[in-house]
């Protein structure tokens, strides 16, 4: 180092020789000549250098010293992709003073100059000394070598566009100066010397929505959109990775600090290829991750946060590759999760980029990502673009805003999971479709609404029907051009699939067993329920507009000032709810509905044969994120008793209370659970009393006796009959679908079918005269309808979420897993004389809970592949 400043004062006798960089880059002001600084060449002081030069600091220049083998000089050389740089490479020495010299006297733009000592030298025969200098490109000899042999790295730097487009951006005219034919040139080549390549391994989609953010800010921020890819890292080939001149990643972590599966490959194969030279490369990391996911403060946790993005750091820089900035880290345990720490790294990058100035989104893009608070004020009471992505045939997604829009529509944008890794590898996009789910309060439907359905399933979707643990239908697999003709399907059933999802009042469940009441009794509770649900439905027109209306309708009712008007939702306003509000009915002795895992739930009294009311319960919810202690399942509280025709305006107010008081900061604690938690549950009774303008009464006595499904034949007080049904998974396929095709039209006109919450079907109903062939017809397609044809209590009593390949959110199987799993543990009932004991044994891929597992006696919540938490022991 020393030796290196005794140099270049010698060479320039006036130079001004600063401590640090900083000082350095403080003291360029225009006419204060050239302010040099010497700097020891590492990594760090190359990443500060560039960012100096990158900067425009004109009148700095750096002399770097290496004085440790290997040399490598591309970094030096990349200074020259800024324009207007000086820059030279050159042995300590006598040699060395003509590099010192030039680069002193250019005064366009900031100098860069490496020596290397000669021991670090020893033994390179490729080392090259060069100069380039800007003023001598109208000459073309701007670069100069010293001897023959030209290091490979430089000569591969040379051979590539960037200097290319370098010298055509100082010596083509530009479009202002020049025809229009040049100005196009020049423009062409300088956008070509701008590339990125963003990868992205995810399994929910918070990765991927990083990645897409960095590549909407650089489309937008200069980047030639060509320029710009965005892609899974397993859609990557590693053996080009050399040929990249950047590439940053986003990398999310599944289980136990492993990669997800998108990515898996990717890190594999680079593993392998210790050939590999990435020298030329550079590349920066987003690390996404759970610093409490393997419990707070534990080794395991503080070894596996974000450990795919660490090791891949770790690998590639062992492959040569040049880290442009720190790993940045998102960790779901901050206040608004992986946000943080993404807003900080991303503000570096798109600095290092030149893109900070960029609005983030335009031009056909989906736009920056917003909050869902933001989606629900700015679309128009959920109309946003989902008409017009909707009838685009161009892609089989929609924008990403539009995908949190259509689920208060009562539908999900999914892809089949298990091909994503094979549709990258041939550059298309992946098999997206949608699920589309019914609303149906009660569970309850007609034979001909059941036979719409069949036809749906079959023209439409997947050709199967899944029952859900919220007692009604939905199909999986429509296409985006099948979208809208599976909703007419269904409205000309009388159905729809209004509020079936989304920030809104769910479908309201009721208990689907025939034999806990009389059958005028469970219409009445059935009629409530009913009213409990109209009352809290959405107000706003979009989904007619968006899915049934068309032609001259729909030109009427657009035609004032050219655009839909706005309804007011007296309930809902223009946020709609901070989260999802799930209702359920129960009617002792049954407790099939899980009534203490809602929301809000109604428990009948019935005395004397009457309906007397409802006790009321508030804070139930079984969702929660892994280790993230602020979320949590929650048992709801009793908080009293109404009377049957305030039970709807009891509702109603439970979820304005949650509606005003809920937290809209963050999702994850947004449900009315947390509210009651935070708040007590006396506060909420006093808030809803409040508002009521009333008091409730104090709750009456009520004992839950069994919670699962009617499964055989039972007549009921009108003289018909009802038969209970085992669907497992609640999958109806094959000859099961087959059979109750055949039983929906033999019932036509008078018979029924009722979904239960263990998704299973009732079918009620039935004449004496129909008995004997629906009992015919479960015999011969081997529907399981009894004690003898369930198998075991265990069979009995399975409930599995749909989990892989379709839900995003899934990070386990569960209904392709679950009736494996049964099967081997009925021998082992068997063998303890135990088999037909009622088990309820659950299992769902996350912690969403949608086949409520924590409410199992064998509970399984899926946590990486192939990995469960078990919990045993609830009732």
């Amino acid at each position: 180092m020393d030796r290196a400043t005794v140099l270049l004062r010698q060479a320039c006798k006036d130079a001004k020789v600063h401590s640090s960089l900083a000082a350095a880059t403080s003291a360029c002001t225009e006419g204060a000549g050239k302010q040099w600084v010497t700097l020891a060449l590492t990594k760090e002081s190359l990443a500060e250098v560039h960012v100096a030069i990158s900067q425009g600091t004109g009148q700095l220049a750096v002399l770097l010293v290496a004085t440790t083998a290997p040399v490598s000089q591309i970094e030096v050389l990349r200074a020259m992709e800024y324009g207007g740089v000086y820059v030279a490479s050159a042995e300590l020495g006598a040699g060395a003073a003509t590099a010192l010299t030039e680069a002193a006297s250019f005064t366009d733009g900031p100098s860069l100059v490496l020596l290397a000592e000669p021991a670090a030298l020893k033994g390179d025969e490729n080392w090259t000394a060069f100069r380039y200098d800007p003023r001598r490109e109208d000459a073309g000899n701007a670069f100069t070598a010293e001897g023959d042999r030209v290091r490979k790295e430089i000569q591969g730097f040379l051979s590539r566009q960037n200097l290319l487009t370098l010298i055509a951006k100082k010596t083509l005219p530009s479009a202002a100066a020049a025809d229009a034919e040049s100005g196009e040139l020049s423009a062409g080549l300088a956008d070509a010397s701008k590339t990125v390549t963003i990868l992205y391994s995810s399994d929910t989609g918070h990765a991927e929505e990083c990645a897409k953010a960095v590549a909407r800010q650089c489309r937008n921020g200069g980047f030639a959109s060509s320029a710009v890819r965005c892609a899974t890292m397993d859609s990557f080939d590693v053996g080009a990775l050399a040929s990249e001149p950047l590439i940053v990643f986003a990398v999310a972590t599944a289980g136990k600090g492993e990669f997800c599966g998108n990515g898996r490959s990717f890190f594999t194969k680079l593993s392998e290829r210790s050939d590999l030279n990435l020298k030329d490369m550079k590349y920066c990391i987003f690390g996404l991750g759970d610093s409490h996911y393997w419990g707070k403060g534990t080794e395991d946790s503080k070894i596996n946060f974000a450990k795919p993005a660490r090791d891949l750091d770790t690998l590639l820089e062992e492959r040569g590759a040049v880290r442009m900035l720190p790993t940045g880290f998102g960790d779901d345990q901050d206040v608004d999760q992986y946000h943080t720490g993404f807003g900080e790294w991303k503000s570096q990058l798109y600095s290092r980029l030149g893109v900070d100035q960029a609005a983030a989104g335009g031009g056909g893009d989906d736009g920056p990502v917003k909050t869902d608070e933001q989606i629900k004020v700015e679309t128009k009471q959920l109309r946003g673009s989902m008409k017009e992505s909707l009838d685009d045939i161009t892609t089989g997604q929609i924008p990403f805003q539009d995908t949190k829009l259509i689920k208060s529509h009562g539908s999900y944008q999914q892809d089949d999971r298990d091909l994503r890794e094979e549709r990258q590898k041939m550059g298309v996009e992946n098999a997206f479709s949608f699920m589309i789910r019914v609303r149906l309060p009660g569970g309850y439907c007609t034979a001909e609404q059941w036979l719409a359905m069949d036809d749906i399933c079959e023209k439409f979707a997947n050709g199967t029907l899944k029952i859900t643990t919220r007692q009604t239908w939905q199909v999986h697999g429509v296409l985006k051009r099948d979208v809208k003709d599976t909703m007419r399907a269904m409205n000309k059933a009388c159905m729809d699939t209004v509020a079936a999802c989304g920030d809104v009042c769910r479908n309201v469940l009721c208990t689907s067993r025939p034999d806990v009441c009389s059958k005028a009794l469970h219409e009445e509770i059935l009629h409530y329920t009913y009213n409990i649900h109209d009352h809290c439905l959405p107000r706003s027109g979009a989904y007619h507009e968006i899915f049934l209306m068309q032609g001259d309708e729909m030109a009427e009712k657009t035609q004032i000032m050219g655009s839909t008007p706005v309804e007011e939702e007296p309930l809902y306003g223009l946020t709609y709810l901070p989260r999802k509000y799930k209702v359920a009915v129960a009617i002792p002795p049954s407790n099939d509905v899980d009534l203490f895992a809602h929301c809000a739930g109604f428990i009948a009294i019935i005395e004397g044969g009457k309906l007397q009311g409802f006790n009321v319960a508030v804070g139930g919810g079984l969702g929660f994120t892994h280790n993230n202690q602020k979320t949590h399942p929650r048992l709801a509280d009793v908080i009293g008793f109404c009377k049957p025709s305030d039970a709807k305006y009891v509702c109603e107010c439970i979820l304005t209370v949650a509606r005003d008081f809920g937290d809209r900061t963050g999702r994850k604690h947004a449900r009315v659970k947390y509210t009651v938690e935070d708040y007590g549950a006396e506060w909420f009774k006093e808030q809803v009393e409040d508002r009521l303008g009333f008091k409730l009464e104090p709750a009456k006595p009520y004992k839950f006796e069994h919670r699962g499904d009617l499964h055989g034949w039972v007549k009921g007080t009108d003289g018909l009959w009802s038969c209970g049904l085992l669907v497992p998974i609640g999958r109806v396929k094959e000859s099961s679908r087959t059979c109750l095709r055949k039983i929906a039209e033999e019932l036509k006109g008078q018979g029924a079918f009722r979904m239960t919450c263990n998704q299973s079907v009732v079918l009620e109903g039935i004449t004496e005269a129909k008995k004997a062939v629906v009992q015919k017809l479960l015999e011969e397609y081997k529907v399981m309808h009894n004690k003898e044809t369930t198998v075991s209590g265990l069979r009995r009593n399975m409930v599995a979420c749909v989990a892989l390949p379709t839900c995003p959110l899934a990070f386990a199987e569960a209904e392709r897993y679950l009736p494996t799993l049964v099967e081997r543990l009925e021998a082992v009932t068997e063998r303890c004389g135990i088999s037909q004991e009622d088990i309820v044994i659950r299992m769902t891929g996350c912690p969403n809970s949608c086949g409520r597992p924590s409410m199992a006696e064998i509970g399984f919540i899926g946590k990486a592949p192939g990995t469960y938490n078990m919990y045993l022991g609830a009732d």
